[in-house]
């Protein structure tokens, strides 16, 4: 299923997704929505925006529907509304997912940006100026949390600034890669070993995070016992986040919740640490338990979005998920026989996904990023005699036969809350590391890390 079939399907806002209701884009309201929305995306490092729907409710919105969405919102015509108004030109695409037969119009805004873009013209109506030439639009968080697009303020712009220098800094990291490799590779490991060693976990943060994994196990239990549900047989992953440093009061509250949910990037269709407050399903609601909001969703009736899913968000900073392995719930047709195989690449995609969303977490909390950690614990369980696969990305090859000789793998990890999302491979793949050697002693190469996390940042899955 494509991203944008995804947020049609379970439509929401945050920070790189804004829902419009029907407009008509040969209209000056229309042109001046488009444009502004699109504008403070790309600024924001891309996004979606997706069309048709009320923001305050998530339903389809059912007034004012073209008779013709597709030549109504046709890429030439939206490519060429942006291009009149940004001030750096960037490409954009249009595609037209469906519900209960009806289109709706997604517009992807791509990341990249290296300089704000600004509106380059006015767009006047009525004498209403409804664009104005060098106003820089933004995607931002109102009084309670909630996201919004409007022109850049004094508190907007160091994300602005931060987003374009992530973008300029992954360029020279490219740049720097391909002019090393004539460098010794002892003086690459001892750079490395240095680096590396001065990103060390605080050992009280270590064990703070391996503590809350065998607290969120049993809450998961607990709620599982609740709820009488019985589960198929199947492995896990599990993640416990500890953010320390200097970190905000919070109380378990929604505008607590409203932050997370607007801070979460949505890098896929089904995020890691997602707000299921819109779900139809009342159960798979979050609920407050013990000064934290935690949520158990359990979905094994719909092929290859099967979700077996327990998370826990405690406003003191500390995160829990645990999920089945999609190896053994996908349930579509290609999908391998429960317990016996572990794609790799489905393992580098989620955990990239959980350090850049449990990093955003931590720098949204926090009053000063520079002084804030996040510490990750990662579990896998459930992997002896499992073999390493790729049945869910056949185009990257793995030679078969690598096969698990014990059951559980828990691996930890502290990263800057500040960190650029550009250099999360090297971190992915020290977390990956302890996991990936049970199968055979398998190393996967730094190319196919960055590679696969720099598609996920990027929603280029």
């Amino acid at each position: 299923m494509s991203r944008a079939q995804e947020l049609v399907d379970r439509p929401g806002e945050s920070l790189s997704v804004e829902l419009k209701q029907w407009i008509d884009p040969d209209s000056p309201e229309g042109i001046a929505k488009i444009a502004r929305s699109t504008l403070a995306l790309r600024n924001f490092g891309g996004g979606y925006l997706v069309i048709g729907f009320v923001d305050d409710t998530l339903e389809p919105d059912t007034t004012n529907v073209p008779s013709d969405v597709r030549s109504a919102f046709h890429i030439d015509k939206i490519q060429g509304l942006v291009s009149r108004y940004a001030s750096e030109p960037f490409e954009i695409a249009v595609s037209f997912p469906s519900r209960r037969e009806q289109l709706y119009p997604v517009i992807e805004i791509p990341s990249g940006v290296k300089t704000p873009v600004a509106a380059k013209a006015d767009l006047i109506h009525n004498g209403h100026k409804l664009i104005a030439a060098d106003d820089v639009y933004v995607r931002t968080l109102r009084s309670n949390n909630t996201p919004s697009t409007s022109k850049a303020g004094w508190k907007d712009w160091p994300k602005v600034v931060e987003v374009c220098f992530d973008n300029r800094e992954a360029d020279i990291g490219r740049f720097f890669r391909r002019h090393i490799s004539g460098v010794g590779s002892t003086s690459l490991q001892e750079l490395l070993a240095e680096l590396m060693q001065r990103s060390e976990p605080l050992p009280t943060a270590e064990d703070f995070s391996k503590e809350l994994l065998q607290q969120g196990e049993a809450r998961f239990l607990a709620a599982l016992a609740q709820r009488k549900i019985n589960l198929p047989q199947h492995g896990a992953w599990e993640v416990a986040l500890v953010v320390s440093g200097a970190i905000g009061e919070y109380g378990a509250n929604r505008d607590f919740l409203n932050l997370l949910d607007s801070t979460n990037p949505g890098y896929t269709g089904w995020p890691v640490w997602l707000d299921s407050r819109s779900f139809s399903d009342s159960q798979s609601r979050p609920y407050v338990l013990d000064g934290g909001w935690e949520a158990l969703i359990v979905s094994l009736d719909s092929g290859w979005s099967n979700h077996i899913d327990f998370e826990r968000f405690d406003p003191k900073g500390r995160f829990y998920l645990r999920r089945a392995l999609q190896d053994d719930i996908s349930g579509t047709k290609h999908a391998p026989t429960p317990m016996i195989a572990m794609d790799f690449a489905l393992q580098v995609l989620r955990v990239a996904e959980a350090l850049a969303v449990g990093t955003a977490f931590a720098k949204a909390m926090s009053t000063d990023p520079e002084k804030t950690v996040a510490t990750f614990s990662i579990r896998w369980t459930r992997l002896k005699d499992r073999q390493l696969d790729s049945w869910a990305n056949p185009e990257r090859y793995v030679s078969p036969g690598r096969r698990a000789h014990q059951d559980e793998v828990v691996s930890t990890i502290t990263i800057p809350a500040d960190i650029a999302t550009s250099s999360l491979d090297v971190y992915v793949s020290k977390a990956l590391a302890p996991l990936f050697e049970v199968f055979d002693g398998f190393v996967l190469g730094q190319a196919v890390y960055e590679d696969l996390t720099k598609r996920l940042i990027e929603r280029r899955l």
